[in-house]
């Protein structure tokens, strides 16, 4: 019984072989390096998952280049005070429920004259949130934004100190790009 189950596996690595198949790493020892989602050590790693992580990577910087496009439209929609309708940008990152509320904030801000003027709005820090899903997203990011510099204000109003944000976005495909589809927020004293 032993001879037939050794000849059974040798057939199937010979018809493998026929077919073009090989197996992924045939001493079984890893000869890649693959780095974990927080930054720490690399480790030994397999081709599969050094593909796997690369692709994980492509998509992570994909959706931080989407948010940095969206961040930096966001910056000048409050400081012209506000847009009725999504502009190009706003589409072009945005969609759904995320989209939707912007453009409540948008409105909200022309409604009441309000501007942000002065200062700077920084990303303090992006990082990877891969076990985090929201609205079927595909890929998330946790983001720290300090607007403290930047003076918000309304008509008749006293400005006040723009907003320390720490929020979750969350994105999806929609067609092929990528875009910001929800979040979740929260004011923080610092980042």
């Amino acid at each position: 019984m032993a001879a037939l189950r050794s000849t059974f596996a040798v057939l199937i690595v010979g018809l493998s072989l026929l077919a073009g198949c090989t197996p992924a790493d045939p001493a079984g020892q890893p000869t890649y390096s693959c780095t974990p989602d927080d930054g720490s050590s690399p480790y030994p790693c397999h081709k599969v998952q050094y593909d796997a992580k690369a692709k994980e990577a492509a998509l992570y910087a994909e959706a931080e280049a989407v948010y940095r496009k969206f961040f930096a439209e966001d910056e000048r929609i409050n400081r012209v005070g506000g847009a009725n309708e999504p502009t190009p940008v706003i589409l072009e990152t945005t969609t759904g429920r995320f989209q939707t509320d912007v453009m409540a904030g948008y409105r909200n801000l022309l409604a009441i004259h309000g501007t942000a003027t002065g200062g700077e709005f920084k990303i303090a820090w992006i990082k990877r949130q891969p076990k985090d899903s929201l609205d079927g997203s595909i890929v998330a990011l946790l983001a720290c934004t300090d607007a403290s510099s930047v003076q918000m204000g309304a008509r008749g109003k006293t400005p006040v100190a723009g907003p320390v944000i720490q929020y979750i976005g969350y994105f999806v495909r929609d067609g092929a790009a990528l875009k910001l589809t929800a979040a979740r927020s929260k004011v923080v004293s610092s980042c």
